[in-house]
């Protein structure tokens, strides 16, 4: 009875499963810049002579990547190289 019940701990346990969050750190620059790419490629991608379904698809990928970004997209106004201190 013992097995069984640490067995079946052992699995309620191992399927638990908890989010992880990766942070991505990008100067605005870099992000308008990557930003404007995409929107380029979903241009590209509109004007091309790929099947329709291949297009929705891309396009709404992307879409998707951007409006993830868009909600968790931070301002950080910590300066992440501070000026060497004057002797």
């Amino acid at each position: 009875m013992k097995k069984k019940l640490a067995i079946l701990a052992t699995l309620a346990l191992m399927s638990f499963a908890a989010e992880k969050y990766i942070a991505v750190r990008f100067t605005e620059p870099q992000l308008n810049y990557h930003w404007r790419n995409l929107e380029n490629v979903k241009k590209m991608v509109d004007e091309s002579n790929l099947p329709h379904a291949q297009v929705k698809f891309i396009i709404k990928s992307i879409d998707s990547l951007q409006n993830d970004i868009k909600k968790t997209a931070r301002l950080d106004s910590a300066i992440s190289n501070p000026a060497p201190k004057k002797k």
